[in-house]
C-alpha cells in the first residue's frame, strides 16, 4: 500500500464515516477533510473535525503506519506540532509527543472495505506490459463517458499554456515572437525541437521582422546561426548563403549561435536542412502570421496555408550541402508534418493567447481537432490493443496525454478510469 492511496480515500472519504473512534477511543467526526498540502508540512490542511464533541480545525498527517511519525523524524519538526489529527493505516506504535500533546490517532484499517483495497491493489502492482489496468481497462473504459476525451486534451492544453505564457512573459508580450518559437520548436521535432527553439530565443526577433520578406535572406540567417554554412566556391547556392549571412552578421552584429542541429538516426525528409529552409519559407509568407493563427476557425484554412509551405528550390535534389542526389522533388510538408505544426503550435498558441484576454475559444479548438485524423505510434496502437477506438486527433492527443501523465507516473488515482476501477 501507498501513501498516496490513503490520502485519495481520506480526501474522498472513501472509508466508513459512522462510529468513528481513535485508538484510545475518542469519538471522531469527519466535517471536512479540508484541502491536500503539496509543499513542507502535513498532507491536509483546513480540515474540520470534532473530536468527542468539540470542533477543531487545522492539519492532518497520515501515514501508512504509525511508527512511519518517527521515521520521518516529524517530532523534530515545527510545522507538524500542531496537527489535530494523525491518520494511519496501521497503528503499530504509541508516538510519545503526540500523547503528551493529546493528539488522537485514526486508525483507517477497519473503516476501509476490502473491495476497494482489493480493487486498488489491482492496478498498483509492477507486472504488466503496458499500462497497470490493462487487464481491467476495457471493462471500465466507455467511448461514451461524457467529455473524457474533452476533458484529457483541454488539461494538455493547460500545460502547453504554462510554457507558452512563460515565452510570452520572457519574450515582454510579443506574440508574433512567441508564435515563431513555438513554430521553431515543432520544426525541430524530437531530436532538433530544443536545438531550434534556443535558436529562435538566441535571436532578437526585430531582426527576422526586417528580413523575413526574403526567404534567402531568412534561410542564410537560420543556417549561418547554426553553423551549417561554410564558404564553398564548388556550391553556389551555399556560397551565397555563407556571403549573405555574413553581411547579416556585420549589420545586425549578430553571434553565431554554439549549439548545432543533430542529422544522427533521423530520415532525410526530417534533416534539419530542410526543415529550417522550410520554416523560413513559412515566416515569409505572412508578415503578421499571429494574426491569422489566431483568427482562422476552420481547418481547412490552416491547411491551406501549410500546403504552401516548401523548402527552397536548391533542396529539390539536396539533403545536405554540397551532396546532390538524383531524385529531385519539391520538398513540402507532408500530410501529417502539417497535422504536428497544427497540433502542437497553432492550437496551444491559439488556446494560451484566449486564456491571456479572458476568452475562450475551446468550442472552435475542440471542433478543429475532431476534424483532424488521430496520430499513429506504438501507444495509440497499444491502446487500440485495448478496444479503444480513435475516431480524430482528439482522441489520440488525449490518451497521449493520459499514459504520459497518468499511466506511466502510475497518477491511477487521479485517472478517471482508475478511480471507476477503484470504487464501482
Amino acid at each position: 500500500m501507498r501513501e498516496n492511496f490513503l490520502h485519495h480515500i481520506w480526501q474522498f472519504k472513501k472509508f466508513s464515516l459512522h462510529s468513528l473512534k481513535s485508538v484510545n477511543g475518542e469519538k471522531i467526526e469527519i466535517l471536512n477533510t479540508g484541502n491536500p498540502n503539496f509543499d513542507a508540512g502535513p498532507d491536509f490542511s483546513f480540515c474540520k473535525i470534532c473530536i468527542d464533541g468539540i470542533l477543531w480545525t487545522g492539519n492532518v498527517e497520515i501515514h501508512i503506519k504509525s511508527s512511519d511519525w518517527e521515521k520521518h523524524n516529524h517530532s523534530e519538526n515545527s510545522n507538524y506540532q500542531n496537527i489535530i489529527l494523525h491518520v494511519v493505516y496501521e497503528y503499530d506504535k504509541e508516538i510519545l509527543l503526540l500523547k503528551q500533546k493529546n493528539i488522537p490517532t485514526l486508525e483507517l484499517k477497519n473503516y476501509i472495505s476490502e473491495e476497494i483495497i482489493n480493487h486498488y491493489q489491482s492496478i498498483s502492482c509492477n507486472h504488466f506490459r503496458f499500462i497497470p489496468c490493462e487487464n481491467l481497462f476495457s471493462s471500465y473504459y466507455q467511448k461514451d463517458m461524457p467529455g473524457f476525451a474533452e476533458k484529457l486534451y483541454l488539461e494538455k492544453l493547460e500545460a502547453k499554456c504554462e510554457k507558452i505564457m512563460e515565452l510570452n512573459r520572457r519574450l515582454k508580450g510579443d506574440w508574433e515572437s512567441v508564435l515563431a518559437c513555438t513554430l521553431a520548436y515543432s520544426f525541430g521535432l524530437k531530436i532538433n525541437a530544443e536545438i531550434f527553439e534556443q535558436l529562435l530565443l538566441n535571436l532578437d526577433y526585430k531582426i527576422i521582422r526586417k528580413i523575413s520578406q526574403n526567404p534567402f535572406s531568412t534561410e542564410a540567417l537560420f543556417f549561418g546561426q547554426c553553423d551549417l554554412l561554410v564558404e564553398n566556391q564548388q556550391d553556389e547556392y551555399c556560397s551565397r548563403l555563407f556571403k549573405e549571412y555574413e553581411y547579416l552578421k556585420s549589420k545586425f552584429n549578430l553571434e553565431p549561435f554554439i549549439l548545432k542541429p543533430k542529422f544522427l538516426r533521423l530520415r532525410p525528409a526530417n534533416f534539419p536542412t530542410l526543415r529550417l529552409s522550410q520554416f523560413a519559407h513559412l515566416l515569409s509568407l505572412y508578415q503578421n502570421l499571429f494574426s491569422y493563427i489566431i483568427g482562422v476557425k476552420k481547418l481547412k484554412d490552416y491547411e491551406l496555408l501549410l500546403e504552401e509551405v516548401q523548402a527552397s528550390e536548391y533542396w529539390e535534389n539536396h539533403y545536405v550541402f554540397g551532396k546532390i542526389n538524383q531524385k529531385k522533388s519539391k520538398k513540402k510538408l507532408s500530410s501529417s508534418q502539417k497535422n504536428l505544426l497544427i497540433l502542437n503550435t497553432f492550437l496551444p498558441v491559439k488556446f494560451a493567447y484566449a486564456q491571456s484576454i479572458g476568452k475562450s475559444m475551446d468550442e472552435e479548438i475542440i471542433e478543429i481537432i475532431s476534424q483532424i485524423p488521430p496520430e499513429k505510434n506504438s501507444v495509440i496502437e497499444s491502446f487500440k490493443d485495448l478496444s479503444v477506438k480513435f475516431c480524430s486527433a482528439l482522441d489520440s492527443q488525449a490518451f497521449l496525454h493520459l499514459y504520459k501523465n497518468y499511466c506511466a507516473e502510475k497518477r491511477c488515482l487521479q485517472c478517471p478510469i482508475g478511480y471507476k476501477i477503484v470504487h464501482e
